[in-house]
């Protein structure tokens, strides 16, 4: 059967066809052809509140996903960029952090589309206090890549800026690349605040400043910066501020452009050249001749290595590896001149002296191995042949100038042996002739007990050449890292109660780290009591080169009472692999190799208060 339709829905057909109007908008039944695209609304208007609600959302994953989604919207839309400012603007006074900086983040990228006016730069700024640090360096990036309206916006964000410093010291640098790109960015609207900033009288002479001061190298960094872009701005600079500019232009190169000021020391920009590769590769060669030519050369290219290391930034890694590398060759030549060497007198001066060498050579040994990264496979062979040499010299000493047992030692110079010889087998590397004679001399050896061993091995050690260094390989990099905590004065020590665990907050820049389960944090007290930290894995956020991180952990400190404040040492360490440490009581070198200047911290532990 056919169903009928109702006269309701004969009228709703005719009404959506278009042929009727309804008579609730003007020209309602104007032909399809003829309407404007901008009038289409494909959402209804109903839905636009959908996300003032996922915002106010009780639940945390709607309003992260309601803040990507408004982002993302954003992005490919100005307009509707303008008009959701103020609802991500309100987003940074959320209760959980993670909502906080993915907002933080959202207005980043959309910052393009956006001017900040007054009103929006007070809560944003009012964020400045909060206490994550990741909130705060938010900001900063946000601040950075932002436009502000007007001179008073300026002035307020660098009052801010200033007092979140003052607050929190260790956002040095983050606040310093935004100054940088806020100068860069408003150079119209720093110039009449030059002076206000400057503290510039037309009248008076004011005092100089602290160059050193953070608060004035922040202010000093905005106004340069803006300066690049504002000739105008250059002749309101008193003497004393181009001055300062010759030093920030040294010290701080990232963050101070190239400024034609009258008076000021014209710095050099380093080129990107070949010449300190070529230098390396002619100290290299060098090495080639005998051994008194090797002799006289070792001694003055340690001090151009080292001195090259420092000012060619594209080759210090390879600098650094064959400088230590040449070290290793200097203090194993010492050891086998001595004629006392391998007798057994462990205790006198003479004694104790090579021990101190075989123990240094072994240390410098496990450097090679652990503190480089971007080794290729002719340096890992150099490194592990010389490794063997080291162990093997190691065990005859051991043999013939100790009473000490050395069959542990030489079953793991046996190990050692088979293990080099099958690596350079695998790559196809010829060894050199100290390997090549152990290698013969161990494979038509009979009796493998240390006194035979060491008998063998004796006449190798003896003549023995120095290892040619491999050929500089500018992909390697030195393991380093820079730390920064919290300041302290003989006159201001940092208390903590005795027996409980103050945590220090540490800040470390890590660059060429191979391992990072195995960084440690090391903690040296005044008693000679050192304690060792394993900072947590999300602590530890890469960079974006290979082997970079940066660790914002917390030390943990704590000691029984002392009779005065004294100063305990912070350092970040590498800690050798399960293989390394199960040996290392025979080798008695330290497990740990330290790959940053301590941080020393003045602290006094309170003794506990007793109840009445």
């Amino acid at each position: 059967m056919r169903k009928k339709k109702s006269l309701h829905e004969r009228s709703n057909e005719i009404v959506t066809s278009g042929e009727w109007s309804t008579g609730k908008k003007w020209a309602d039944d104007a032909p399809k052809e003829l309407l404007d695209k901008d009038e289409v609304n494909v959402v209804s208007s109903g839905s636009c509140g959908a996300f003032v609600h996922g915002l106010e959302d009780e639940f945390m994953e709607v309003r992260s996903a309601s803040v990507d989604a408004l982002c993302n919207l954003a992005i490919q839309h100005p307009e509707f960029a303008v008009l959701s400012l103020d609802f991500l603007v309100d987003m940074f006074n959320d209760e959980i952090e993670a909502v906080r900086i993915k907002a933080i983040d959202s207005l980043t990228q959309m910052s393009h589309h956006i001017i900040l006016r007054e009103h929006q730069l007070e809560t944003i700024l009012g964020a400045l206090e909060d206490s994550s640090i990741d909130v705060r360096e938010g900001l900063h990036r946000m601040l950075a890549a932002c436009f502000l309206s007007t001179k008073d916006c300026l002035q307020m964000c660098m009052e801010n800026l200033l007092d979140n410093l003052k607050k929190y010291p260790q956002d040095k640098k983050s606040t310093w690349a935004c100054v940088k790109e806020i100068g860069s960015k408003h150079a119209d609207l720093t110039l009449p605040l030059v002076p206000q900033l400057l503290s510039i009288h037309p009248f008076f002479d004011t005092p100089e400043p602290d160059v050193e001061d953070p608060h004035y190298i922040t202010l000093l960094i905005l106004v340069f910066n803006a300066a690049q872009h504002s000739p105008t701005m250059l002749q309101l600079f008193e003497e004393h501020t181009i001055k300062h500019y010759s030093y920030l232009r040294v010290t701080l190169p990232s963050l101070v452009p190239h400024l034609k000021l009258p008076g000021s020391v014209q710095f050099i920009e380093p080129e990107a050249s070949s010449a300190g590769a070529q230098l390396l590769w002619r100290l290299v060669d060098s090495l080639s001749g005998g051994a008194r030519v090797q002799g006289e050369v070792i001694q003055r290219a340690l001090p151009q290595l080292a001195r090259l290391a420092e000012i060619d930034s594209q080759i210090a890694g390879p600098a650094q590896f064959i400088t230590l590398f040449i070290s290793c060759q200097v203090t194993f030549s010492k050891i086998p001149n001595d004629n006392l060497w391998c007798c057994n007198a462990p205790n006198t001066v003479q004694g104790n002296a090579v021990k101190k060498h075989i123990t240094e050579l072994l240390t410098q040994c496990l450097k090679l191995k652990y503190l480089f990264v971007g080794l290729e496979s002719l340096e890992l062979a150099a490194i592990k042949q010389l490794q063997l040499k080291a162990l093997a010299l190691h065990l005859v000493y051991i043999i013939k100038a100790t009473n000490l047992s050395a069959l542990a030692l030489c079953e793991r110079f046996l190990l050692k042996i088979e293990r080099t010889q099958k690596y350079l087998m695998d790559n196809q590397i010829s060894p050199d002739d100290f390997c090549r004679g152990v290698f013969l001399a161990m494979s038509s050896l009979e009796d493998t007990k240390p006194g035979a061993v060491a008998r063998s091995l004796l006449p190798l050690l003896n003549t023995s050449n120095r290892i040619q260094p491999p050929k500089p390989n500018v992909n390697v990099r030195m393991c380093k890292a820079t730390l920064t905590g919290p300041s302290s004065s003989p006159d201001a020590p940092v208390k903590f109660t005795a027996g409980l665990v103050m945590a220090t907050p540490i800040d470390a820049e890590i660059l060429g780290l191979q391992d990072p389960s195995a960084l440690r944090i090391k903690i040296h007290y005044p008693d000679h009591q050192t304690h060792f930290c394993v900072p947590t894995f999300n602590h530890l956020r890469p960079t974006g080169g290979v082997g970079d991180y940066r660790l914002l952990t917390k030390a943990l400190v704590s000691h029984g009472v002392w009779s005065e404040a004294c100063y305990i040492e912070i350092s970040l360490c590498i800690e050798l692999s399960e293989s390394e440490l199960a040996h290392r009581v025979h080798y008695g070198i330290d497990p740990h190799l330290e790959i940053c200047k301590p941080l020393k911290l003045y602290v006094a532990p309170k003794p506990v208060k007793r109840g009445i």
